[in-house]
């Protein structure tokens, strides 16, 4: 019987010099049934050359100027073909098992939006600063407290039949489209935790979360008012409206 295919992205600009190991992290999964996208923004510190020594591997790739971050991730959904999608930075990595507990769990109930696990924190060189964390969260609470240190989003996979969106991420957002992207699922759907490490977030002095951190929090907050209770609807209708400006080309 066919496993379920899994989709990962990796948007990427710039980042060689921990691209090598994001990539052999997501190919050398212990789950086979995996297809990988890389969505590169046109680099210029060799992170093509990287790329091309796995291209026969890839489903997909690309090194071409595009929108930034989000519109890249937004760009390797388009391709992406997965029950199960998630996107992973080129800094970040995956666990070794990661897939394979994510699918573990999706076989025996396949009515979350969210699956996801602990999430360790490393720093530029590879070494651990924080053990995994992450824990059960319901949408209020999120609401409320934000993502960290509850939910990650490089240990976060998504189920593509629970998700409507044409794109996964909303570049209406910078920095923060990531919380939105949970938050929109939560709202309406559930989530499952998985106690155990499936990803790690690197921390480093280049990261766009470290250089923009005025702007990040900034955004976060418009998300929390956005998607407070009293707020949700009249969010959800804008959002909509937005989308289907954008769609038609009126925006």
């Amino acid at each position: 019987m066919t496993k379920p295919l899994v989709s990962v992205i990796t948007p990427s600009y710039n980042q060689a010099q921990w691209l090598e190991q994001t990539i052999q992290s997501v190919l050398g999964q212990t789950y086979s049934n995996v297809e990988y996208i890389i969505i590169d923004g046109g680099s210029t510190d060799g992170s093509k050359e990287i790329i091309e020594k796995y291209a026969s591997r890839l489903a997909y790739w690309q090194c071409e100027k595009d929108g930034g971050q989000a519109d890249a991730i937004n760009i390797g959904f388009k391709k992406a073909k997965g029950e199960i999608f998630a996107y992973l930075n080129a800094d970040d990595l995956l666990e070794p098992n990661a897939i394979e507990g994510i699918i573990n769990a999706y076989e025996v109930n396949q009515e979350f939006a969210i699956y996801y696990g602990k999430c360790k924190t490393i720093d530029e060189h590879g070494n651990l600063l924080e053990e995994g964390k992450g824990n059960p969260i319901k949408f209020d609470d999120l609401v409320k407290n934000g993502m960290l240190p509850h939910i990650y989003q490089p240990a976060c996979f998504f189920n593509s039949a629970y998700f409507t969106r044409e794109r996964i991420v909303d570049t209406y957002y910078q920095f923060a489209f990531d919380y939105e992207l949970i938050l929109s699922l939560a709202s309406t759907k559930q989530m499952m935790f998985l106690n155990r490490d499936i990803a790690s977030y690197r921390v480093h002095s280049k990261s766009k979360s470290h250089l923009n951190k005025v702007a990040a929090y900034k955004e976060k907050l418009t998300i929390q008012e956005h998607y407070s209770r009293k707020d949700i609807l009249l969010f959800k209708w804008r959002r909509l409206k937005l989308a289907l400006a954008q769609k038609t080309g009126k925006i």
